[in-house]
């Protein structure tokens, strides 16, 4: 099913490759890119009316719940720091979460797009990154209402459902795009580079895409591009301080006819071994 770029690409955000090389779920869609909600097409994506980032202008102080990605369920004793874009190090709040997983964190004045690191026990360090607090966001705020860790037994899980034994020492990225509306994309794949708006893909990665019910990943020759739910995962990945996950696919048909993937969603994330990073992958807007 799927292919992989034979080298790096050049020029703006296109590619043409087809040269195939191993199985790692970088292949050319069948499709173009759909927007859906519940898992439900509702027609073409919105990839252009996302607005550009603003800083907050007030101190905002968040209430959310830790949980588990798998079951939902809460997750007492977390500890979780916040920190702006992805510098993991430039803490600006360290809390626990109560017994029932509530959680209060304060968000400094002037923070654009920041991040969660959450730990607890039973539960494998997870990231979440590029959280964004609208401009017109209350002080007091509870959106996201939820932030999401990975448990141990899920990180074993998830690559054993697709035949694979994650490398220890190795990271992990996953998550859901969805377009400008909010809306979850289907028929993309993604690519984690280790250059920004080109595919130059980090030798060993691989991308597994998820069923829609249940919601697990699924190997290639069942899924060789994004469901409606617009979730991915890439495995095996060797630490660096800066990848950049891509999401590319064929926004419209003229696209598709010549066979020309865009670009449609980068974010730069650290890959830290042994560790989940997640976070909200959207269009590429500034």
């Amino acid at each position: 099913m799927s292919v992989w770029f034979a080298a790096a690409c050049g020029g703006g955000g296109d590619d043409t490759t087809t040269d195939a090389a191993v199985d790692v779920g970088f292949n050319l869609p069948t499709a173009t890119l759909k927007a859906n909600a519940s898992d439900a097409e509702v027609g073409d994506v919105d990839l252009t009316s996302c607005l550009a980032d603003a800083p907050t202008t007030v101190a905002h102080t968040l209430a959310t719940t830790v949980k588990d990605f798998q079951n939902q369920t809460a997750v007492p004793q977390a500890t979780v720091t916040g920190f702006p874009g992805i510098m993991t190090d430039a803490v600006f709040d360290t809390q626990m979460s109560d017994g029932n997983g509530l959680l209060t964190i304060n968000i400094p004045a002037g923070t654009k797009r920041y991040g969660f690191k959450m730990t607890a026990d039973g539960q494998f360090p997870t990231f979440l990154l590029n959280q964004y607090v609208k401009p017109d966001a209350p002080a007091d705020t509870t959106e996201p209402s939820s932030i999401q860790s990975v448990s141990n037994s899920t990180a074993a899980l998830l690559p054993a459902l697709i035949g694979q034994t994650r490398t220890p020492g190795t990271g992990v990225v996953a998550g859901a795009v969805r377009d400008c509306q909010g809306h979850e994309i289907s028929n993309f794949v993604v690519t984690v580079s280790s250059t920004s708006m080109t595919s130059t893909p980090i030798p060993g990665a691989q991308a597994f895409y998820f069923s829609l019910s249940p919601e697990l990943p699924v190997h290639h020759t069942q899924a060789d591009s994004a469901a409606a739910n617009g979730l991915f995962m890439a495995i095996q990945l060797p630490v660096t301080a800066t990848a950049y996950v891509q999401a590319w696919g064929f926004p419209t048909a003229a696209d598709l006819a010549s066979g020309t993937m865009k670009l449609i969603s980068e974010l730069a994330v650290p890959v830290v071994g042994d560790t989940v990073v997640t976070g909200s992958f959207e269009p590429i807007h500034n």
